[in-house]
């Protein structure tokens, strides 16, 4: 009898950072494990999650899941002695002034994030759960705040796991933006004037002979991008498909470029496993979370950033300079994660 298994996520909103981990679990369960042994269900709309009983095992999978919401229901899961597991999830909306604590290794100030009973649920859960590993050392390190458990693993994003197998032929200049919307919900609450910066970048890099391809990963961030395109005031140098890519076809897409800027977190990972060098727009906790994990945090610029215009460029430049270098950390960072990302699998924990 097969077993059943109900795989977390936030799945099926067309938001492909989401989507891809889902995918990428779906993938390694058919490679890793004999058909017919288990049957898992992804939490797609239309999926009741809170029915735990007709499951044995709880993932919590990849994605900013860490939150109040999701804990209940592993810990509900713990209580009915069913097997819960956090599959390289991460926490998010952490203030930035948190974040710089963390950084500095100074006291992490108060965090709101869980407060009372949830706090007590999320330690519970950390200290019963069959596997867990978190996304970066910066959701570790908030989640030691919290509950004092200081020994669950840093696994690494599960987005680590894409592949891509195809050289690029990089024959044209090509600078890809990924641009979007938080509804103003992202460190230094200026969205308008982060998608001017972006624009101002972008005028800069055409006139040094460069094309832009400006992309998004979720259908609501397309009105943004059209008007990020609209300012950059340049049609025959601008590529804006209104399209929603499925990952090989956006890392396809990716493997020409010199370079890309990311507003979203996972566009950052589809463009490193193409192996392009990404520059990151910090614009919430998960992306120094999941940077840092990569040791590549010197490559992103915070959205609270002033003459971020400026700084882009700068940055760009040294990124696109030392290209081979944040390749090869890339690299080995996906060896020695993928390994303990595919334990859940490897190991026959599910």
């Amino acid at each position: 009898m097969s077993k059943r298994v109900l795989y977390i996520g936030w799945i099926g909103y067309r938001n492909l950072g989401d989507d891809l981990l889902w995918n990428l679990f779906r993938d390694r369960a058919e490679r890793y494990l004999a058909s017919g042994q288990i049957t898992i269900v992804p939490s797609l709309p239309g999926v009741n999650i809170q029915h735990l009983e007709r499951y044995d095992t709880i993932v919590l999978g990849g994605g900013s899941l860490i939150a109040p919401t999701y804990i209940k229901l592993l810990y509900r899961a713990i209580k009915m002695k069913k097997k819960v597991c956090i599959w390289g999830s991460g926490i998010d909306r952490i203030p930035e002034s948190v974040l710089h604590a963390i950084k500095e290794g100074n006291k992490v100030p108060a965090i709101q994030r869980f407060k009372g009973e949830e706090i007590a649920q999320l330690k519970e859960v950390l200290l019963h759960a069959d596997f867990a590993g978190v996304r970066g050392p910066y959701t570790k390190k908030v989640l030691e705040t919290l509950t004092g458990v200081s020994d669950v693993p840093v696994i690494g994003d599960p987005g680590l796991l894409l592949e891509w197998n195809h050289a690029a032929v990089k024959n044209e200049k090509w600078i890809g933006i990924n641009w979007g919307t938080t509804m103003n919900n992202l460190y230094g609450n200026k969205e308008k004037e982060v998608e001017k910066q972006l624009a101002v970048s972008a005028k800069h890099w055409i006139a040094k002979g460069y094309k832009i391809f400006i992309y998004a990963v979720w259908t609501e961030d397309f009105p943004a991008c059209q008007r990020l395109d609209k300012l950059i005031e340049s049609p025959e140098n601008v590529l804006f498909e209104k399209k929603r890519y499925t990952e090989q076809e956006l890392m396809k897409k990716l493997s020409v470029c010199s370079v890309t800027m990311n507003f979203k977190l996972h566009p950052n990972v589809l463009s490193l496993s193409a192996g392009v060098p990404a520059v990151a727009l910090g614009y919430r906790f998960k992306v120094f979370d999941f940077f840092s994990s990569i040791g590549l945090e010197h490559l992103v610029l915070s959205t609270s950033e002033e003459q971020l215009d400026k700084k882009l460029v700068k940055l760009a430049d040294e990124t696109m300079q030392e290209a081979d270098k944040i390749m090869n950390e890339y690299g080995k960072k996906q060896k020695l994660y993928g390994t303990q990302i595919e334990k859940i699998f490897t190991e026959k924990v599910l």
